[in-house]
């Protein structure tokens, strides 16, 4: 008889003793997450999932001649042999097997005859939790080194606490379905994400297909080819997540909707990590970034389905931002404004817009230094490392000119009422302020040019207008371009004259707000908020040289020249990564979550860092700053 009929025959003989050896120890309850039902048994069902582990061990270490695996069923009340090679599926496990599974403590021992050696070990599930034991015989001669039998039985105990989510999951049929087949392209595409992604427990594709509903299509806990119950069908159908912890409490779940490359819904991925306890930001985070990174690599539904062409599927692109830490202020209420950094002291500032407030951290940790309360509404702020001092621009009081170091104010002077957004112009040290609009209430704007330093004017631009946002400045010319944000259009200021020399429409969008500026390409990013664009205009003729959906309610757009990337911040909880290509081309490459009001952000080039600022807003109360790692661009 052949390996593989022998294996088919014990497979069947298995699947008889486990429907007689275990009905009897009471119903077989799967775990609530992912998949939550009752496993039944038939006899023309295919062998247990445990079988296939077990088999598969055994394809990959022919130096084993017995694996077998002792669970206590769901609600039973025995211990017994659920798979094995060798029969027995049913038996009671022995005193020694209970002390392993209650005690950890391994078994290691050559038996009676001398000829074989046993290492005995707990059988743990993707949480790490002992659920039962591993026997794993190897052939033994008098006096052989047994460290490589050890090693070999690690490693077996490792695959399965990555491939089992309960005692319930090892009696799964497998394959659930024989229509389906694991080997497929959701199943390559798994199997790469968790080996990039080791903090996932479980990761599970349940995939859309025309005329057969959705379908369980690729996992680490086998199930390829069971419907999707009504949880994942209320994420398919809503695309609103489910987020859920273990019945066991060890293990946190993000479902989430699942999208091909063009963004269309094709069905619903299940994340699960460790339970993270109350703060579960920043699983939250990375369950949508490892959406979203398998996104890029799933060009359509049916191509999931497709067998294997012998081709590995790639390891999913390093993300182009990484969540590195979070700063929690819950006491915070309303809106934040800019940030502004002071490197040689190691400071992070935030304007508290709302909050009347300068927050001051500690750039590298992120944690909160002090909050210095007995601003109006601070919007702006710029450094001046030459004198160490920080300018903070106030809409409804003086500006103040503080020491860097110890936050101290030094001098303050007056600004036209509502200054609010700023741009700094290094050719000639001046500080240009947009006031005025309808804040304060003013049926008009102005852009003054001052000293940062002392606020002497210089410069007054008026616009007919209530309503100016963001302005770029050239470094090397002689134009300012700025957001007429209640008028859909771009004024072009030159900057020696004060005068408006172009008006450009900004037809994609409404209400154009953010800008940033590639000043060597002579390409502007604007972004807007009815609805949330990114515009790349050309500088030269404001011309249109892109455009792309981007996240709602904007306030920053930040060009990382270095990395030749647009990040856009979004009060809908993304951040829209854009890669420049050449100076005409564009393509969206990455959402990365952020948080509900993350809305500002500052880029630190040097620590290839981005923060980000989350403001309450409508919640009232509880604002954070996100830490984001910049992932150098090839």
């Amino acid at each position: 008889m052949s390996r593989e009929m022998e294996n088919t025959a014990m497979r069947i003989r298995n699947l008889a003793l486990l429907q007689v050896g275990l009905l009897a120890c009471g119903p077989w309850l799967a775990s609530p997450v992912l998949a939550a039902e009752t496993a039944t048994w038939n006899p023309s069902a295919p062998a247990p999932y445990a079988q296939h582990l077990v088999d598969q061990m055994l394809a990959a270490h022919p130096e084993v001649v017995v694996l077998a695996l002792h669970v206590t069923p769901p609600h039973g009340t025995e211990n017994v042999i659920v798979a094995s090679n060798i029969g027995r599926i049913g038996k009671k496990a022995d005193p020694d097997d209970l002390h392993v599974i209650t005690t950890g403590e391994p078994k290691l021992e050559v038996n009676k005859a001398g000829d074989r050696y046993e290492v005995e070990e707990t059988l743990q599930d993707v949480s790490g939790l002992t659920i039962g034991a591993i026997g794993v015989v190897f052939r033994y001669q008098k006096g052989q080194d047994t460290s490589r039998y050890q090693k070999v039985a690690a490693d077996i105990q490792t695959f399965f606490r990555k491939h089992v989510l309960s005692e319930a999951n090892l009696v799964d049929a497998y394959p659930y379905s024989a229509e389906y087949s694991p080997d497929n392209g959701a199943q390559r595409l798994v199997d790469a994400t968790i080996a990039h992604h080791p903090e996932l427990q479980v990761l599970g594709m349940h995939v859309t297909l025309p005329e057969r509903g959705n379908i369980f299509l690729g996992s680490n806990i086998g199930r390829v080819g069971k419907k999707a119950d009504e949880d994942d069908m209320r994420v398919v159908n809503t695309e609103k997540s489910n987020f859920e912890i273990s019945e066991n409490k060890a293990r946190y779940e993000v479902e989430l909707v699942l999208h091909d490359a063009a963004g269309k819904n094709i069905g619903a991925l299940g994340t699960v990590f460790k339970n993270p306890g109350d703060d579960k930001t920043a699983m939250n985070a990375l369950a949508i970034q490892i959406r979203d990174e398998m996104a890029r690599q799933i060009p359509s539904a049916a191509g999931l389905l497709a067998k294997s062409d012998a081709r590995p599927v790639a390891i999913a692109a390093a993300a182009p931002l990484t969540l590195a830490g979070v700063t929690k202020l819950p006491a915070y209420k309303g809106d934040f404004d800019h940030f502004e950094v002071d490197l040689k002291g190691g400071t992070l500032f935030l304007a508290g817009e709302d909050g009347a407030a300068l927050e001051v951290f500690n750039l590298g940790s992120g944690a909160l230094v002090r909050s210095i309360k007995g601003y109006g509404v601070p919007h702006s702020l710029l450094m001046m490392p030459q004198t160490n001092e920080l300018l903070v621009i106030d809409g409804t009081k003086p500006a103040r000119v503080l020491n860097a170091k110890t936050q101290a104010v030094k001098r303050s002077f007056k600004l036209p009422a509502s200054a609010d957004s700023v741009a700094y112009d290094a050719s000639t040290k001046h500080l240009w302020v947009v006031t005025g609009g309808k804040d304060v209430p003013q049926p008009d704007c102005n852009l003054i040019e001052i000293d940062p330093a002392t606020g002497k004017l210089f410069n007054k631009v008026h616009f007919d207008a209530n309503h100016v946002e963001a302005l770029a400045v050239e470094q090397q010319g002689d134009k300012i371009y700025i957001n007429v944000t209640d008028k859909n259009k771009i004024a072009v200021v030159n900057k020696k004259t004060g005068k408006i020399v172009a008006w450009w429409p900004f037809k994609e969008a409404q209400q154009n707000a953010a800008v940033a500026f590639d000043e060597p390409n002579h390409r502007l990013f604007v972004v807007s908020r009815k609805p949330g664009m990114l515009v790349v205009k050309n500088a030269d003729t404001g011309a249109t040289v892109a455009s792309f959906k981007a996240p709602e309610r904007s306030d920053q757009v930040v060009w990382d020249e270095a990395n030749r990337r647009i990040y856009v911040t979004g009060g809908d909880g993304f951040i829209g990564v854009f890669a420049q290509n050449d100076a005409d081309h564009y393509s969206q490459v990455a959402r990365v979550p952020s948080a509900p009001g993350a809305k500002t952000a500052i880029l630190v080039p040097s620590l290839n860092r981005l923060y980000v600022a989350a403001s309450p807003g409508e919640a009232k109360r509880g604002g954070a700053v996100l830490r984001f790692d910049v992932t150098p661009r090839p």
